[in-house]
């Protein structure tokens, strides 16, 4: 019989530390000793073996007594390619859960799609995972995979958080620490479809949020169809924004023509620290988080991993969850640091930051605590096991540095966005249904999915459809509130020394 075999495999190692709640929350994964195995021939599939580790993970039945269960996980994937080859696949893995064995005291949720799985404790616990011999199945055959054919194969675990089903309030007052925040729509209680104009906003500046006619005279969402996602369907969420260790991994499968258009070549300057050539990129500091990411570099990182995009609805409703809108940051209050931090450690994996705020003041990186660090920092980093949501800068659901640090990038509600001349573009953000990525890109490094907004828009204002939210380490702290949509259209392609990315997935059957 004919063997796929694997000369040799390497795993990614993402390391990161947070915590929220009761419990502190995963750092530290690991993926180790990948091997292939179990091959079956006869139906052209074989076991992707691989040990996966993390510390301080945790999952809990209810927050705060309300009854919404949420937990961290891993999104695992692979790629593969000839051994004798450069080009790199993605591995379609089965879509059947009991296809794929889960360690004791794990469960594993396979995607519809094959781009990969999700890994989470089977129950209510919190600490170490340390779960070994996990085995998931390669439909090598409908990658055209030969069954004698020698390959190399990478598994990577992006670390995500459970968000559940649930209805979720938007702002709707008025406030002198608000831009363009909505007044309509009090409520998301469902995933239907809703009209042109049903959510609205005032523009109290000429700025870069929405307009619903093309003079920016009154703010309208366009007419957003039944798959549009509007944050109450239950999502994973990436519980930080993308590292510059994940960027450059990234980066090293790429073809030559591909990376050219994603490497941002800003080693160096203010903390950004990847730096290499084709196949072969790293990060000095890879557990910091990634800036100089332009739209089309965030939208190839989810169509390369499996991923999407978030709306900026879901971005509210990952913040405050089920609690009341206000002029809240993403950790649920108003207080916010205002001292210059001081880093210890800074550029290790436990770097931190030693005069971080305590109590119920939230901690953000942002243009008076950054002082004179000029940069983002550590994902994660306020985070340790006994810190309060406030302290650790978490969201309601523990999902690490919405506001502060480096700017979320969302799919916008807005029907027209302002290009820095006129209000006369539509952004098509309307049409985007949550598709997710296949893990390929097209020859020249873009992401291809049909329904996302700009993907190749390079530079200038054209990435139609595009926003921005919960400020980074640049900004004043009006652009940290969740409800603050003052770059809610801004469409700017371009990289910039405070852009960062971070991505979703719906949960699918």
């Amino acid at each position: 019989m004919k063997r796929i075999s694997s000369l040799f495999t390497v795993s990614a190692l993402l390391l990161f530390t947070m915590a929220m709640f009761t419990p502190a929350w995963a750092n530290h994964m690991v993926v180790e000793n990948v091997s292939l195995t179990e091959q079956n021939a006869a139906d052209n599939y074989t076991n992707i073996k691989f040990d996966v580790s993390w510390e301080n993970s945790w999952r809990v039945s209810e927050i705060s007594g309300d009854g919404t269960p949420t937990w961290d996980a891993a999104w695992v994937f692979a790629k593969w390619k000839l051994h004798s080859g450069s080009t790199w696949a993605h591995c379609t893995l089965s879509s059947t859960d009991a296809h794929h064995t889960a360690p004791t005291g794990s469960t594993i949720d396979a995607a519809s799609d094959g781009t990969g799985i999700f890994i989470y404790r089977s129950g209510d616990d919190s600490g170490s995972n340390n779960w070994d011999n996990a085995r998931l199945r390669w439909n090598y055959g409908t990658d055209g995979v030969a069954d004698d054919a020698k390959v190399d194969v990478k598994v990577f675990a992006i670390e995500m958080v459970y968000i559940p089903e649930g209805s979720f309030a938007l702002y709707n007052g008025e406030s002198a620490d608000l831009t363009a925040n909505f007044n309509s729509a009090n409520t998301i209680i469902s995933e239907n479809a809703l009209a042109e104009g049903a959510i609205t906003w005032d523009r109290t500046e000429i700025n870069w949020c929405g307009a619903q006619d093309n003079k920016g005279n009154t703010g309208g969402c366009a007419a957003l169809g039944a798959n549009y996602p509007k944050g109450y369907k239950a999502i994973y969420c990436m519980k930080y924004e993308i590292s510059q260790g994940q960027y450059a991994d990234f980066l090293s499968l790429l073809t030559d023509d591909q990376d050219n258009n994603r490497y941002p070549n800003s080693n160096g300057s203010y903390r950004h620290t990847i730096s290499g050539s084709y196949g072969s990129y790293s990060a000095s500091v890879p557990n910091r988080a990634c800036n100089y990411l332009k739209w089309a570099d965030g939208l190839a990182y989810a169509d390369w991993a499996g991923l999407r995009p978030m709306t900026e609805l879901e971005y509210e409703k990952i913040c405050r969850g089920p609690e009341t809108a206000g002029i809240e940051y993403a950790w649920g209050n108003a207080n916010i640091a205002s001292s210059a931090y001081t880093l210890s450690n800074d550029g290790h994996y436990n770097a931190t930051v030693s005069n971080a705020a305590t109590g119920s003041t939230g901690n953000a990186s942002y243009s008076i605590t950054d002082g004179d660090i000029n940069g983002p920092l550590r994902c994660g980093i306020f985070a340790t096991g006994t810190s309060t949501r406030a302290e650790s800068g978490a969201s309601y659901y523990g999902v690490m540095e919405m506001s502060g640090n480096l700017w979320e990038r969302c799919i916008t509600v807005a029907m027209y966005c302002y290009d820095n001349t006129d209000w006369d573009n539509a952004t098509g953000a309307g049409s985007f249904d949550g598709q997710h990525g296949n893990g390929s890109l097209s020859t020249t490094g873009f992401a291809d999915v049909s329904n996302w907004p700009s993907q190749t828009a390079t530079s200038g204002y054209t990435a139609y459809g595009s926003s921005f939210h919960g400020g980074d380490w640049h900004n004043y702290t009006t652009r940290l509130r969740v409800s603050d949509r003052s770059d809610a259209a801004n469409p700017n392609a371009a990289r910039h020394l405070n852009y960062g990315f971070r991505l979703s997935r719906t949960i699918t059957p």
